[in-house]
């Protein structure tokens, strides 16, 4: 009994071996996916520099009637571009000035024509203007065919995909119907315009995504439109009292010579300080609509794995950009190569790709590729672009 008994103990200790597979770790053996880092843009260009470039840019075009304008865009826009970077690798501008050209001219046989029509009788301004409308949609698609085109990042060029068709129904359909929506149409149709450029585009085999929610254009749009009508009460406000601060004084003071020099003087002062006013938030609104709308369509805009994301500031930038305006006014245009600089430098400091791993070179060798030599320069030969 007693063997019995050990028995049954040691049975009921026994553990039989575990022959079963081994359970992994799923894990284990899984890629690790990081996720997408910032890789930010540069910009390395010099007031000093580019002031050279376009103060020549500037006497040559004067001396030449306008006709060097084309060689002075493509050498302004060539240092920009070769001054901006992204991962150690800058941008190319690869137009001749014989394109810009053709499109300098078409333009400028516009113009004379228009000209030329109100010499003889002005009804016949209506026409050249209706024809101008109607030829502008196919001048826009141009223009951002030649400006992708002419674009490259490490030797691998861009390519805009949009259709003319699309090109009427943006720039022509959406704003016919402005007035019938008393203006309400104005931020979905900012959106079309934004999602016509920005979906169409393409980088070597890769297309860009965009997909804004128009939602989202509302929103900024009546921000601004509140923010422009507290401002309008506020000049209202300020204008009546000054109005019957004015009125006071006639009554205390002699009204014949508060008339003749007084008056004067102050519709003076008023119209000045008005119209920098004006001015000034003309600037603001545009530039803070801007630098939102931006920021929110960077976070929309992806090319493949890779995205986008813009980190301005609304009041950075929006004083910035008033700085830069006046300064200009105040130094006769001096200072306008100061300016551009320093808002591209700051535009370009806020920018960034979102990228796997923070990492860009082994994922864009897959864009490199040779394109046929005949179809480029059929595309060159048809290609041009407008100053719009």
């Amino acid at each position: 009994m007693l063997m019995e008994s050990n028995e049954s103990e040691s049975l009921r200790d026994y553990q039989p071996p575990n022959t079963s597979l081994p359970q992994s770790n799923s894990s284990e053996g899984a890629p690790q996916v990081s996720p997408p880092q910032l890789v930010g843009f540069s910009f390395t260009g010099t007031t000093g520099e580019y002031f050279r470039i376009w103060i020549v840019n500037l006497l040559l075009s004067i001396v030449t009637l306008g006709f060097y304008w084309p060689s002075a865009m493509v050498r302004t826009r060539r240092y920009f571009y070769s001054n901006t970077h992204l991962d150690g690798h800058s941008f190319d501008y690869l137009a001749k000035p014989k394109n810009l050209l053709i499109g300098y001219l078409i333009v400028l046989v516009f113009f004379a024509i228009y000209l030329m029509a109100g010499i003889f009788n002005p009804l016949f301004v209506y026409p050249v203007i209706l024809v101008y409308g109607i030829a502008a949609p196919w001048m826009i698609y141009k223009a951002f065919r030649f400006r992708a085109k002419n674009t490259s990042y490490r030797n691998v060029r861009f390519k805009f995909c949009g259709n003319l068709s699309d090109s009427y129904v943006t720039f022509l359909a959406w704003p016919a119907l402005i007035l019938f929506t008393f203006g309400l149409i104005l931020p979905y149709w900012e959106m079309k315009k934004k999602e016509y450029f920005f979906d169409n585009l393409q980088f070597g085999k890769t297309v860009f995504n965009f997909r804004p929610k128009a939602a989202e254009y509302y929103k900024y749009y009546l921000l601004f439109f509140a923010i422009g009508m507290g401002l309008y009460f506020v000049l209202i406000f300020l204008a009546i009292g000054a109005a019957a601060l004015f009125g006071a004084n006639a009554n205390t003071t002699n009204p014949d010579a508060l008339a003749e020099e007084g008056l004067a003087i102050l519709m003076i002062i008023g119209a000045a300080v008005g119209y920098a006013f004006l001015i000034l938030i003309a600037v603001v609104f545009q530039k803070g609509l801007w630098v939102l709308i931006f920021n929110y369509n960077m976070t929309v805009w992806t090319l493949g794995k890779f995205g986008f994301e813009s980190k301005m500031k609304l009041a950075k930038f929006v004083g910035i950009a008033v700085g830069n305006l006046f300064a200009s006014i105040f130094s006769l245009g001096l200072l306008i190569p100061w300016a551009k600089i320093r808002i591209t430098k700051y535009k370009m400091e806020n920018l960034y790709v979102r990228a796997p791993e923070g990492k860009l070179g082994e994922h864009f060798e897959a864009e490199m590729y040779e394109e046929g030599a005949f179809g480029e320069a059929a595309t060159d030969f048809m290609d041009f672009e407008v100053g719009l």
